[in-house]
């Protein structure tokens, strides 16, 4: 049997490690909170890096600021082999604006990599709810690996071979949530979500065919499925943010009160769209919000962007 990890501690690992049909899994985790949730005897917890050594699966699902400094301790207390990652987490990092899987061939260049994304929220994977998602990776192969660890009847499985696409319509989706929740906390009604989600569509795929990804992408479950679940719910960490933002929250408190990834994604999204000479109004008007603009100054300007054709 080949050794599967996940790295991780939040509901996400524990959302994985429900939905994963093995015999055993090596949870790795520094701090967990849903460890006493863990009712199976297949489930191993470490909080050493070294007891994931010669992982065959590596299952990251841990805040994506943070996958970097984690697969750095990784590579240093541990021997793979040409391990298959399997990236869980939606963002763009910070300091490089690199995708996460360009993030972790910068650490290990000859692994494999499986984008697993889509509309799950983990509350529902953890109550058996059923799901789809995507597995993404240039490597069909790995696909089929990786779909053999997971139960078809929680969670239905569909292919990509667009890791680019996959990885940016999930870290862009939430930054168009934060939009969506303070459109809802100021009462602007569901016309002006509706648009929000629709004019966020065009901004991730203008964005993202400029980056080498595929259109079709975006309009499967990594795309406007992922966009309209979170932009649709206050389950959303993120759309509760720009809720809570609208309704007079502090930005200070509101940031450290959990891992946002849109909030943490948003600078390197727009900077991303600068390189590739992408107009990106709605993301760049949510890094107004989270540096503190006037909200009525960023609606206002938004409005009355000049007139132009849809596409």
């Amino acid at each position: 049997m080949k050794k599967i990890s996940i790295i991780g501690s939040g509901s996400w690992a524990l959302a994985l490690t429900m939905v994963l049909n093995e015999k055993e899994i090596l949870v790795k985790y520094r701090k967990s909170a849903n460890q006493s949730k863990f009712k199976s005897k297949n489930v191993k917890f470490t909080n050493r890096f070294e007891d994931l050594n010669e992982s065959y699966f590596v299952f990251l699902a841990i805040p994506s600021q943070s996958i970097r400094e984690n697969l750095v301790e990784l590579k240093t207390k541990t021997n793979f082999f040409d391990p298959i990652f399997i990236i869980c987490s939606k963002g763009v990092e910070q300091k490089t604006n690199k995708l996460m899987s360009e993030v972790v061939l910068d650490i290990f260049p000859k692994s494999r990599i499986v984008i697993l994304s889509g509309p799950n929220f983990s509350s529902e994977l953890i109550a058996k709810k059923p799901s789809a998602s995507v597995l993404s990776s240039l490597s069909k192969k790995s696909l089929l690996e990786v779909s053999k660890l997971l139960l078809p009847e929680r969670l239905r499985i569909y292919f990509n071979d667009d890791i680019i696409g996959t990885q940016l319509g999930g870290a862009m989706k939430n930054i168009i949530a934060v939009a969506c929740g303070f459109v809802k906390g100021k009462n602007l009604g569901e016309n002006a979500k509706a648009a929000i989600i629709t004019r966020g569509i065009s901004e991730i795929v203008k964005l993202g065919i400029n980056m080498g990804a595929k259109r079709k992408t975006f309009y499967g479950l990594s795309g406007i499925g992922d966009l309209t679940l979170t932009c649709s719910s206050l389950k959303s960490r993120n759309t509760k943010f720009g809720y809570d933002l609208a309704k007079g929250g502090k930005l200070v408190n509101l940031k450290a009160s959990c891992v946002l990834e849109g909030v943490e994604s948003c600078e390197s999204v727009c900077k991303l769209g600068q390189k590739y000479e992408v107009e990106l109004p709605l993301c760049n008007s949510v890094k107004k919000l989270l540096k503190g603009v006037n909200p009525n100054t960023v609606i206002s300007k938004l409005l009355s962007r000049p007139l132009q054709f849809e596409n």
